[in-house]
């Protein structure tokens, strides 16, 4: 039988893991729910280049237009692997307008690839997919 000092310290962890459980909750619930202001409405999030030859760098736009009501503002545009190099518009877009994400593939290493290029803005986060075969000259 716990004594009356082993009661009360029971009873102050349950409400200290409670107070974190309510916030954890509130904080997951209010980002699940929020949409975000600015918005991408993509053209298209996927480019297969068919067949290329090693060794000659190839190169595709993935054009984006701002369809929320805040500017866009990209922070970040990742390559999932060093031969892939994204390029983006470094100034916000309105909301009505259009901007264009760049991306080079190297084509320098042989066979199938399927490579991603991730967007960090302030808008959901975007995720571009290039592919295709690098063949033998």
């Amino acid at each position: 039988m716990p004594n009356r000092k082993q009661t009360v310290w029971i009873a102050l962890a349950l409400t200290f893991a409670l107070s974190i459980y309510g916030t954890a909750y509130t904080n997951v619930a209010k980002h699940l729910f929020t949409k975000p202001s600015a918005e991408f409405g993509w053209e298209k999030t996927e480019h297969n280049f068919g067949k290329i030859p090693q060794g000659k760098p190839v190169k595709v736009e993935f054009e984006f237009r701002n369809i929320g009501s805040s500017p866009l503002v990209i922070s970040q545009a990742t390559g999932s692997c060093g031969c892939t190099v994204p390029e983006w518009p470094k100034q916000p877009i309105p909301p009505g307008q259009t901007g264009v994400i760049k991306a080079e593939f190297n084509a320098a290493a042989l066979g199938v690839f399927n490579k991603t290029i991730t967007i960090e803005s302030n808008a959901q986060q975007a995720i571009l997919t290039i592919k295709g075969e690098v063949i033998g000259k």
